[in-house]
């Protein structure tokens, strides 16, 4: 039979209201002495008391737990991102649970309802929603939540993301500097936002230095390597093929890197190369990659850190938008154009 805060009191000789706020830590204003806590804590050892936290989140209208809904935890930014959250959260007592939603929207909303109606405290989100409007429901209802790497930039929800336009913007430039004119971009269309903002930052960068753009180079497709190496294949077998590419994470760079191989170009000598995250494919490349290295870590921590403070803060209403700046790490996988 379970051990109850009844049976302490018994044997320490106080009320069970008294194991109560020594249990929780709230016992300073209640006069409890050195001695009797220690009592109870002594007592709770010997009995092997288990809290009821089902009871103790009724009473408190708090779980202590957080989620994190990602698009692919197989992703290693995503990974990266829910690693640091689990260390934040375990730092703060909290527990933590992932959803992954495959980039699939109605997954989106079901796993995020199903974690609202269990309790759960607050959410960071990925989110692959391209409409405002399931957020909004959520600012309306109060429900404490942290925007991710994505944002809707008209939203007033909390969000923590870099400036995928500017990355974009600066690593096509940098090709452009090489003196490539016939560059390609690949991007995940199913984060329609962030996707935008990408392809935004490519074409912007063509027009800054005059150079015409050209709707076969550019490719949004899904989110996986075939899907990467389908676009990939498509690009390579154009009839004035590209000397340089852009692509946006690493499931992605897994298939170009499939159909450059099967295609027999060289990188960088044929093709040069850049990718944006902060890939673990670097110890298993015969070269360093070029790359857009975006502060996952320091994102994920940021998330947490909003997210708490909107958990505990009944008064501060204010919405906090953090955009961290990303690095842009010079690699073995680019080169000058030919004749440049």
């Amino acid at each position: 039979m379970a051990v109850t805060l009844k049976d302490i009191a018994k044997k320490v000789g106080v009320h069970p209201s008294t194991i109560s706020r020594v249990l929780s830590g709230d016992y300073e204003n209640f006069n409890v002495s050195p001695e009797i806590r220690d009592s109870i804590y002594k007592a709770v050892k010997e009995l092997n008391y288990v809290p009821n936290e089902m009871a103790r989140s009724l009473r408190l209208k708090k779980t202590q737990m957080v989620g994190l809904v990602v698009p692919n935890i197989l992703n290693p930014v995503f990974a990266e991102l829910a690693h640091s959250i689990d260390l934040a959260c375990d730092a703060q007592g909290y527990g933590f649970v992932i959803c992954n939603t495959f980039e699939n929207q109605e997954k989106e909303t079901k796993y995020i309802n199903m974690l609202k109606s269990r309790g759960i405290d607050g959410l960071v989100i990925v989110p692959v929603q391209e409409k405002r409007a399931f957020f909004d429901d959520l600012i309306k209802q109060d429900y404490p939540f942290v925007l991710a790497l994505r944002q809707f930039d008209d939203i007033q929800a909390d969000a923590v993301v870099t400036d995928h336009f500017q990355d974009v913007f600066k690593a096509v430039e940098y090709l452009i500097k090489l003196g490539h004119r016939h560059i390609a971009f690949i991007d995940a269309s199913q984060s329609g936002f962030v996707n935008k903002a990408g392809e935004k930052g490519y074409k912007q960068a063509l027009s800054r230095y005059n150079m015409r753009f050209d709707h076969d180079l550019i490719q949004s497709t899904g989110a996986t390597s075939d899907s990467g190496y389908e676009a990939a294949r498509q690009i390579f077998n154009l009839p004035h093929r590209p000397t340089a590419l852009m692509v946006t994470s690493d499931s992605l760079l897994v298939g170009v890197l499939k159909a450059a191989f099967e295609s027999g170009l060289s990188i960088p000598e044929d093709l040069s190369l850049v990718g944006c995250s902060n890939s673990t494919l670097s110890p298993y490349m015969p070269f360093s990659l070029t790359a857009i290295s975006q502060p996952v870590t320091e994102i994920g921590e940021k998330a947490a850190e909003l997210l708490f403070r909107r958990i505990e803060s009944k008064t501060d209403a204010s919405v906090k938008k953090i955009v961290l700046h990303s690095q842009f790490n010079v690699g073995d996988s680019t080169l000058k154009a030919f004749g440049s």
